[in-house]
């Protein structure tokens, strides 16, 4: 069981760093990455992992897109965020089945944004689906807070 949890929660984060090495190895010898801001590579990945109700993920999905993601686009706009992703996993039995993972442009991630963010979120009307909101649509389950953005150059 701790086993199959570990498993479950370090998945995304491998592919992470397998999608990364994978695109670093396929350059041919003579290409060299492209140069990458010192922030850019200091920045934090945070990712929140959330289990939908039973036969609510779809909505909760829909939900996630409709405020979480809308507030994030506003975010990564105004300079706050460097980009933003919503991933699904496969298997129902797995501990969470979504994840919000939020690329920062600083090791501070969101606490050196949260401020400013803020202000996003006060403007933001939230978006109910089918008259449902989070807490009827499923539940945060976890949060992780890495730093796989380091690349040489």
């Amino acid at each position: 069981m701790i086993l199959r949890r570990l498993v479950a929660w370090s998945l995304p984060l491998l592919a992470l760093l397998l999608l990364g090495s994978a695109w670093t190895l396929r350059l041919p010898a003579a290409e060299t990455p492209a140069k990458v801001s010192p922030a850019h590579r200091a920045g934090a990945i945070e990712m929140t992992f959330l289990k939908a109700q039973p036969g609510k993920r779809a909505q909760l999905v829909a939900f996630l897109r409709a405020n979480w993601l809308a507030m994030d686009a506003k975010a990564v706009s105004a300079g706050l965020m460097e980009s933003y992703e919503l991933l699904e996993a496969e298997d129902e039995a797995d501990p969470w089945n979504v994840a919000v993972m939020v690329v920062y442009r600083t090791p501070a991630g969101y606490a050196g944004v949260a401020e400013e963010f803020e202000q996003i979120r006060k403007a933001h009307q939230t978006v109910l689906i089918d008259g449902l909101g989070l807490r009827d649509l499923g539940r945060i389950v976890g949060s992780r807070k890495v730093f796989a953005r380091t690349q040489p150059g």
